[in-house]
């Protein structure tokens, strides 16, 4: 036999990986019990190995854990199968950190399975560039609102509830009336920063459980969950007052804008959510034909097409 300059234990206890071994049996608690940590382990939960020796796993978790995670890595106890999972635990101190999780089973001399084996790399910071990517991909670069796609999963979510419910909702479309001679007077710099400050102005001045995205260029939608037409209404008057009456200040040069807003109400002959916001796109476009500056209630052009010109 070929001597061995050294130890398979001290790899495992000095491992960057997290090593925990339990218990195959029970998996019910108390089980199943830890019964090994290696130093990684205590690094990274601050529980000490005499806190955590005898006690399962289930300490690292709370009810934020994810459920669907835990019911994977339960069958797999239950079948002795090997599992590989990503799952959130929490430490002693309360700190959310993610793992990229796989369990093994360990079989005795007998071929029976005694214990599991979890290994464990921390993928927190990998998590947390995965979020804010998600999170970019939902909004919009400039403004910082909600971009068209994520506005439109909003949409279809709120119309699956009001057939579920009948519960009304509507929608607001909002253009800023001549918003080219901006970018045509002051550059499009200054019509950049104009945009951002008209998002912060109507993120103001709607409910915190609206929800607001920029569909492109200076057009705007924002739905009102639960809301009749008649509220929907007032609050649209509201946000053109307060939008017309306020002067934005940018490098010492004062801008006024106005807003032209077409109103529109989920219908019980809707099939789509897009029919709410082709009525609320073409009330829009009635107010610009109105004079601009102005709010446009729903369903009176319901059967005229939209327009480009804007």
């Amino acid at each position: 036999m070929i001597k061995q300059d050294f130890s398979f234990k001290k790899i495992v206890e000095e491992a960057n990986d997290i090593i925990i071994v339990t218990k195959s049996f029970p998996i019910d608690p108390p089980g199943p019990e830890i019964v090994y940590v290696n130093n990684a382990f205590t690094k990274l939960t601050g529980y000490l190995r005499e806190e955590v020796i005898g006690k399962n796993p289930r300490i690292l978790q709370t009810s934020e854990t994810s459920v669907e995670a835990k019911n994977v890595i339960r069958e797999a106890l239950e079948k002795k199968e090997p599992v590989k999972v990503a799952i959130n635990n929490y430490s002693k101190g309360g700190e959310e950190y993610w793992l990229d999780l796989s369990i093994l089973p360990l079989k005795n001399a007998d071929g029976e399975v005694t214990h599991f084996v979890a290994i464990e790399r921390d993928i927190t910071e990998q998590k947390a560039i995965q979020h804010k990517l998600e999170a970019l991909s939902r909004v919009d670069p400039l403004t910082g609102l909600l971009n068209r796609r994520s506005f439109e999963e909003i949409c279809m979510n709120e119309f699956s509830r009001y057939k579920r419910t009948s519960e009304k909702f509507s929608v607001l479309m909002i253009d800023i009336d001549h918003f080219k001679s901006i970018n045509d007077n002051y550059g499009h710099i200054t019509g950049d920063i104009a945009l951002e400050l008209f998002a912060e102005l109507c993120s103001a001045n709607i409910r915190a459980h609206d929800s607001m995205a920029r569909m492109g260029g200076e057009e705007f939608c924002v739905i009102l969950p639960c809301t009749k037409v008649n509220i929907a209404f007032n609050i649209a008057e509201k946000l053109r007052e307060n939008i017309a009456k306020e002067l934005i200040d940018i490098n010492s040069k004062e801008i006024k804008m106005t807003i032209s807003i077409g109103v529109s109400e989920v219908s019980h002959d809707d099939t789509h959510y897009s029919m709410v916001l082709e009525r609320a796109d073409k009330a829009m476009y009635q107010a610009k034909q109105n004079g601009r500056n102005c709010v446009f209630p729903k369903n009176v052009l319901t059967n005229q097409k939209g327009s480009k010109g804007r």
